[in-house]
Order: C-alpha cells, then sequence, then structure tokens
C-alpha cells in the first residue's frame, strides 16, 4: 500500500508495484485517448461552422462514435489522408477500451511478467494515441482553412511555442 498526497487530498494505492504501475500505465493511456478524442471533436466543430451555437455543435460531436468521427473527418478534403491512417487507430482504441484488460488473461494475472505485458502494451497505446493527436493537430495547423493558433512542444527544446495555423498567415492584415 502507497499514499500519495496531492494537495489537500491523500490517496492510498494498494496493491503490488506491478498493480500499481498497471493502474498508472491504464489511467495514462486513457487520459491520452481522451486528448485525442477531444481534439478531433474541438476541430471538427470548428470546421463545421453553421449555424448552430459552439456548444450545441461541439455535442454533436462529441456524442459520435470514433468511427462516426473519422466518417465526419473524410467529408474534408484535407483530411481523407489522415482519416485513412485513423482506421488503424480505431481498431487499438477500440481494443484498448473494451478488451485490454480481458484479451488475453479473462480472469486474474498471475505473475509479474503478465503484468510487465500488460505495462508495456498500454504505455505503447498510449505513445499511440499522443503521437495521432500530434499528428492531427500537425494536419489541422498546416491545412485546415481555419485562423487558430496552439501551444506545441518544440522538438529541439522541448520548450512550449505558439504556432500560428498556415491559413491565419495567408490572411490580409
Amino acid at each position: 500500500m502507497r499514499d500519495l498526497k496531492l494537495g489537500n487530498i491523500q490517496y492510498r494505492a494498494y496493491g503490488s508495484d506491478f498493480q500499481i504501475a498497471l493502474a498508472l500505465a491504464i489511467g495514462e493511456t486513457f487520459i491520452e485517448l481522451q486528448q485525442l478524442e477531444f481534439a478531433i471533436v474541438s476541430y471538427l466543430t470548428n470546421l463545421a461552422g453553421g449555424n448552430e451555437t459552439y456548444e450545441d455543435s461541439f455535442d454533436v460531436f462529441a456524442s459520435k462514435t470514433f468511427g462516426n468521427l473519422i466518417h465526419e473527418m473524410e467529408k474534408h478534403e484535407f483530411l481523407k489522408p489522415l482519416a485513412a491512417d485513423m482506421t488503424t487507430v480505431k481498431h487499438r482504441r477500440d481494443f484498448f477500451v473494451h478488451k485490454f484488460l480481458f484479451h488475453r488473461y479473462g480472469g486474474e494475472l498471475t505473475s509479474d511478467d503478465d503484468y510487465e505485458e500488460l505495462v508495456r502494451d498500454a504505455t505503447n497505446l498510449g505513445n499511440l494515441f499522443a503521437e495521432t493527436r500530434t499528428k492531427f493537430h500537425d494536419c489541422l495547423i498546416q491545412n485546415a482553412p481555419l485562423v487558430m493558433f496552439a501551444a506545441k512542444r518544440d522538438p529541439a527544446s522541448g520548450e512550449w511555442i505558439i504556432v500560428e495555423s498556415e491559413f491565419s498567415k495567408r490572411q490580409p492584415t
């Protein structure tokens, strides 16, 4: 058992080091997946424009399945190549959400090797979701007909920089 204090809240984590590591890896992977899905929903909402309020339009996209979000991406010519790549990510996402823990074991894990393999698999999926979000984000910044600014890590320095969309750079001032 481990105690962890964050601010004024104290958490107690139960289990072996491997169980705690697996819980952490799964949690981080869910966060990466949520950030990917939020990015897709947010950008599609902006691309849709329309007569609805932003909140109503956001709610429409947020209620869609990942597969339906891919279909929405296909409606935009510049997103079609990315939508094709998203199909592989969708299969990995569906596996993670619906089958990850029970796919191979179907029950309680018994060895440290089982835990280590799942931690590695969860981490790899989290990295895939993070890389996909970055790829999606970069595609939108370069190609979307939207005026937008975004924060992005500089690969060389690791510092956060503000990036302006190519579309906004082309707008007359």
